[in-house]
């Protein structure tokens, strides 16, 4: 009987054990995925024309680097370089960048107005309740291409750490995604803008 007990007992912990969740701490480098966003929006917005001219010779370098080096990515040069060309490969992202490219001259037209800010989730806020049908079209259309681009680098995140793409993955990089675009949505800001502030304070700049 007690022989029974103790194989029941070691079955119903081997259960246990098997169904624990284990959760994986996912390297986020900061400086690396903000100099990332930093390079996409030059070359896929066309921000910045020369852009292919200052780095010619990084490219080639980041598409043969030989990836076996998993714990110290804080160390590794050309990092941003890896998360912009892992960003690259994501069709729906570039397609983003580009439509994004393509409007923002009338999105800057309604950030001088007033109408809309920066918001800290990386959006397009509304501040002017008034809008035409044209221009609620194109603030709904910028934050749809803001969420694929944000989305897109989580996913490069996962990638580079080497895990699946599961939702648990993707969640734990998200806000961090997010909190970095955003703030480059602020630094980049033009003066007269309004811009929140990550404890949701909003300000002109």
């Amino acid at each position: 009987m007690k022989r029974k007990m103790k194989f029941i007992v070691g079955a119903l912990f081997f259960v246990v054990a098997s169904c624990a969740v284990i959760t994986v701490n996912i390297y986020f480098p900061e400086k690396d995925v903000k100099e990332a966003y930093k390079n996409l929006e030059k070359e896929l917005m066309g921000t910045d024309k020369k852009i292919e001219d200052k780095k010619p010779e990084g490219k080639s370098e980041s598409s043969i680097r030989f990836e076996f080096i998993t714990s110290v990515y804080a160390q590794e040069k050309g990092l941003a370089d890896r998360i912009s060309e892992t960003v690259k490969k994501m069709p729906d992202v570039v397609n983003a960048y580009k439509e994004m490219g393509a409007r923002i001259a009338d999105i800057d037209r309604l950030r001088d107005s007033g109408a809309v800010g920066e918001a800290n989730d990386g959006l397009l806020a509304v501040r002017e309740k008034t809008q035409t049908p044209a221009d609620k079209k194109l603030v709904d259309l910028e934050n749809e291409n803001r969420k694929t681009v944000m989305k897109g680098m989580a996913k490069a995140i996962v990638r580079i750490n080497r895990l699946p793409e599961k939702e648990e993955n993707l969640n734990q990089v998200m806000s961090q995604a997010i909190e970095q675009f955003a703030a480059i949505r602020r630094d980049s800001a033009k003066k007269g803008w309004w811009i929140q502030d990550p404890s949701g304070n909003w300000t002109k700049k």
